[in-house]
């Protein structure tokens, strides 16, 4: 059924037509019979709208004009109405014809035929040149006009605000601005400005006017005049709407007693001593249960709550099993009273002398924790096979000598063919034949050039960039139950690349992950938080203490791991059982990222109006809000009264969503980047779409305190702590508060770990294995180096170099030892079976995006375009781009890539498994991506070669070695038999295709 709209006219036209203010107040005393009630009543729903139809008298008139109800002396003040002209009334502007017809704004009223000019402002039509045009202006010196032309039988929504430059009532109204059917998201793209520097101060009335030009028979029709203090108002929504959207207000400290009535000193000591201290002090206390430890007393108490407290518990117990002191023991139970004082030491917040009982700081004299040392670089004696001269680097000479020390012999140097297929895959994860620019390696020298080339191409960066997305466990998507997608993350991944191809230094790229907000503004630096916003975000969690909570969780044990090679979990709950840190240094790590949360930052420089968007947005999605928790309430819904963000939306009329919908359209197109944001940071946040989402209001993010959580218990609430790093790793400065502060520490000559970490990174995805083979346990659990001194050598050598990662690789790449071949010794394996001596190269299996990278290379089929936001891949063949575009939702991470041991994202991951299952060989013989694949390398082959040459070209495409006779023999008898397409998929399953050797 079509709608209607019905305009219900008030003829105003000429002097002597009665003024009707209302609709429908025409005298209807011609019949006594005959009348109306009341005035029309106007359906909610729309439908029906109230116009007032004005005609010309061939002089100036102001036919409808209105006083405000005070005098407005604000500095701004909005003014919006609908105008419509009748076609037949509408004259082209020659011969001196045209139209006139404006909206004045005046201090005075000026009667019927008041000029209304020489500094009042003006905004409707009048002639431009040869058109008739909108326009805004104080006098005919000062007008301006727009770029829309008056068109016949069309409605236009105008809207005015006329302001001052200078606020204050003492100034002039000396700006005014008009939009022609203006979307909320216009604000700051007016059609029309004008200026005047003289002009009115105040608005007493405002009306409308024709001129000579406006003629009898001209139909003008205005209608929904409304002023508005603001722009949302001038939309019809309501101003200055509030929720209470803060975080969960920080928990009172437990351990501050305003008037504590027990003495820890003199009351609280004497019984732990006397009865606890002879089993539960000290290093190694009976039941692991320490109670001369603040720390670890708080484990076994609930402040404030006795009755709960284990230790209340279990002095009060009658079951000798539990009861403690034991009874068969040297300690005497504790008296009644003795308990008694407990329970109001532990109900008043369990005080403490520190001075009395200090807190012992951890020690260990760990390898990993020990500072670097630069170690002298010797060459071994050359033994029978004259490996002296094999020494290409120092990297040799060290591990050189330790195959000296168990009479190992190294591999001889891989032909030039092998070596230079494993650089091209082991750096850009593609074969030779994904780079026809370069030549053919005949010499170590030509290979080192190829190395430089490699280094500084968009293929290396992208491989070893989705190395670090490992760590970092990006995705684009919140992962937990409802997993909502993160439209801007990919931002993150195209930094994380960039720093690659750029070779940024790594103290830098640590900086920018840690603390990029509270850097100078720049793209790039709020990009590089994606590190921290990619944790995972629960969107169904009403508690937001808990949901917070979650989330540093995952930033600190993220961050430890990646960047110290410390698995801090366990501190969480307790001290760690086997490394130096405490749960105190577990939250005190916390601290730093306490003030901060993840969401979708805005790159303002590249959007200016986004802010106002985002501001228009949130107060009408708030005053919506309000209005709908207000109908539960009074519908008898009890508090807390909910509604998701789904149902505001639905609950907006059809005003309030079709604004609400240009607004999120609007701020969708502006840059932003998921990333985190701080209390100190002047980022713009922008909504996410989420069942529950975190709160975002800076000043409450500021008040957040963190607090000691006992048991790891976010509810446990603890004392109060500052940020700090593990103090065995030396005191942290008073001063430190901020991420910037961590990451610099991070970098500092004073943490042993950072440097010593990432080398061994990097040696592990050269080699397969690193160094420490625990590539994220550096602790006491971990693996100890096999090649220590290297280890230290290459870390100092990262900081010498002004942390360069390129500097690293070439160390590497260009050393003898990498260049190797995989041939095998038995009498090497016998002394040296797991080859951590590295005798020789270990071939591994690709990674799942190099495998399908290359098979798209050889087929060439790979789309190399760089950058962008990621692309879908449902079914494996809508998409050729490198994998590390494809989109990496959690629990949607693409087939291709699950199969072959691509990690889901859900924690860092420093180390893929490699795994072998029956899967794997039926998805590369039959899945839809490889029979694609097969046709496409066989018609790459036709296109390029013949028939007799096809074997050969496949060969060299696919394995980067010219075939041998015996090969090309075997490969025709083959394709006797069957098509060129499955001789390409055969290549294509080799383990030699499959495998770095």
């Amino acid at each position: 059924m079509r709608r209607f709209t019905i305009a219900l006219c008030c003829l105003l036209a000429f002097c002597g037509v009665p003024r009707a203010d209302e609709l429908g107040t025409a005298d209807s005393s011609a019949t006594d019979s005959l009348g109306w009630s009341d005035q029309w009543t106007m359906s909610r729903a729309g439908g029906a709208s109230q116009w007032f139809e004005i005609r010309g008298t061939g002089n100036r008139n102001n036919p409808l004009r209105r006083k405000l109800e005070k005098t407005f002396d604000g500095d701004q003040i909005f003014v919006r109405f609908q105008l419509r002209y009748d076609a037949a009334s509408i004259d082209t502007p020659d011969d001196g014809n045209g139209e006139f017809f404006v909206l004045w704004l005046d201090e005075n009223d000026g009667g019927d035929s008041a000029g209304h000019n020489g500094g009042v402002p003006n905004v409707g039509i009048h002639v431009n040149g040869k058109t008739n045009a909108f326009m805004a202006r104080f006098s005919s010196s000062s007008e301006s006009f727009g770029d829309v032309p008056l068109q016949g039988d069309r409605v236009y929504n105008v809207l005015a605000c006329l302001s001052r430059s200078n606020p204050g009532s003492g100034h002039a109204f000396d700006q005014l601005s008009v939009w022609i059917d203006p979307k909320i998201t216009d604000a700051a793209k007016p059609a029309i400005r004008c200026t005047s520097k003289d002009a009115i101060r105040t608005v007493n009335w405002i009306g409308f006017s024709s001129g000579q030009k406006t003629e009898p028979s001209d139909r003008i029709s205005v209608s929904e005049l409304s002023l508005a203090a603001t722009w949302l108002e001038s939309f019809g929504l309501k101003p200055d709407v509030k929720l209470v959207r803060d975080p969960a207000p920080p928990p009172p400290p437990a351990v501050v007693s305003t008037t504590p009535t027990v003495d820890f000193a003199n009351d609280v000591y004497p019984i732990l001593s006397q009865h606890c201290f002879g089993c539960h002090s000290g290093d190694d206390p009976e039941s692991g249960l320490r109670l001369d430890h603040y720390d670890e007393l708080l484990n076994h108490v609930s402040p404030r709550e006795a009755g709960s407290s284990p230790l209340v518990l279990l002095v009060e117990s009658k079951d000798p099993d539990k009861q403690m002191p034991p009874p068969d023991g040297t300690a005497k139970p504790l008296s009644p009273d003795q308990i008694a004082v407990l329970r109001r030491w532990i109900d008043e917040g369990v005080t403490w002398d520190h001075q009395q009982l200090p807190t012992p700081i951890l020690k260990s004299d760990h390898w990993a924790f020990q500072p670097i040392t630069l170690p002298e670089i010797t060459l071994p004696e050359p033994p029978s096979s004259n490996r002296h001269d094999q020494a290409r680097t120092p990297v040799d000479s060290f591990i050189f000598r330790k195959q000296e020390s168990l009479g190992v012999m190294p591999a001889d140097s891989a032909d030039w063919p092998t070596l230079q297929r494993r650089i091209a895959l082991d750096l850009t994860g593609l074969p030779p034949s994904a780079f026809p620019g370069l030549d053919q390696a005949t010499s170590h020298e030509q290979l080192d050039q190829w190395i430089d080339q490699l280094l500084s191409s968009q293929a290396y960066a992208e491989r070893w960039g989705r190395f670090w997305l490992d760590l970092a466990r990006w995705a684009e998507s919140n992962g937990h139950q409802h997993n909502r997608p993160r439209p801007h993350a990919w931002r993150y991944r195209d930094y994380i690349i960039d720093s690659f191809r750029t070779d940024k230094p790594y103290d830098l790229f640590i900086l920018e992950q840690i603390a990029g907000d509270e850097l100078p503004g720049s793209s790039q630096s709020l990009a590089a938080t994606g590190f921290l916003a990619a944790a995972r975000y629960s969107g169904n969690e009403l508690d937001k203490e808990i949901q917070r909570n979650d989330i540093l969780v995952d930033v600190v044990n993220t961050t430890a791991q990646t960047f110290l090679g410390m698995t801090m979990e366990c501190a969480q709950c307790h001290t760690h059982k086997f490394d130096p840190i405490t749960i105190r240094d577990y939250y005190r790590f916390q601290a730093f990222f306490t003030r901060g949360q993840p969401g979708n930052l805005l790159l303002t420089k590249d959007a200016p109006d986004a802010k106002l968007w985002i501001d228009a947005r949130q107060q009408l999605f708030d005053s919506v809000h309000t209005r709908l928790v207000d109908n539960k309430r009074r519908s008898g819904v009890p508090d807390p009264v909910l509604v998701i963000p789904k149902s505001v939306v639905s609950g907006m009329n059809s005003k309030e969503r079709q604004a609400f919908q240009d607004l999120e359209d609007a701020i969708a197109t502006a840059p932003q980047v998921w990333g985190w944001s701080g209390a100190d940071s002047e980022t713009t946040v922008a909504p996410h779409e989420m069942r529950w989402p975190l709160p975002h209001d800076r000043a409450a993010l500021g008040k957040q305190k963190t607090y000691l959580r006992i048991r790891g218990d976010v509810k446990a609430v603890g004392p109060e702590v500052r940020p700090g790093w593990p103090a065995a790793f030396g005191p942290t400065p008073g001063s430190v508060s901020s991420r910037t502060d961590l990451a610099e520490w991070l970098v500092s000559r004073d943490n042993p770990l950072t440097a010593r970490v990432w080398v061994n990174r990097i040696w592990q995805w050269h080699f397969g294995r690193g160094i420490v083979e625990t590539s994220g346990d550096f602790g006491t659990q971990g693996t100890p180096p096999t090649h220590p001194e290297l280890l230290d050598w290459l870390a100092g050598e990262l900081i010498e170099s002004g942390w360069s990662t390129r500097h690293i690789h070439r160390l590497i790449l260009r050393s003898s030892t990498y260049r190797q071949s995989a041939t095998f010794s038995q009498s090497n394996f016998d002394v040296d079976p797991e080859c951590k001596t590295i005798w020789r190269w270990v071939p591994r299996r690709l990674e799942s995006e190099a495998i399908r990278d290359s098979i798209l290379a050889v087929a060439g089929q790979l789309d190399r375009t760089a950058g962008g936001p990621s692309v879908a891949d449902d079914n494996d063949i809508s998409s050729f781009r490198r994998s590390v575009y494809l989109q990496q939702q959690r629990e949607r991470i693409p087939e291709s890539l699950t199969l072959f041991d691509s990690p889901p994202a859900l924690s860092t991951c420093s180390r893929r498994r490699t795994s072998t299952v029956s899967l794997q060989p039926l998805y590369l013989l039959n899945s839809d991506f490889m029979q694609s694949a097969g046709i496409a390398f066989a018609d790459r082959l036709r296109q390029s070669t013949d028939k007799d040459q096809s074997a050969a070209v496949a060969v060299r495409l696919a394995l980067g070695r010219d075939a041998t006779d015996d090969e090309i023999a075997r490969l025709n008898e083959f394709l006797d038999q069957n098509s060129i397409e499955s001789m390409c998929l055969a290549l294509l399953n080799l383990s030699e295709f499959l495998y770095m050797n």
